[in-house]
């Protein structure tokens, strides 16, 4: 099953990045 996540931010430099590279590493060892 493919999953979808959608990282949105109000602003720059909010970790999007960062948030987004932590939910794909979980996802990777789920």
């Amino acid at each position: 099953m493919t999953k979808a996540f959608f990282v949105t931010g109000t602003d720059t430099e909010v970790g999007k990045t960062v948030a987004t590279r932590a939910i794909l590493h979980a996802a990777g060892h789920a």
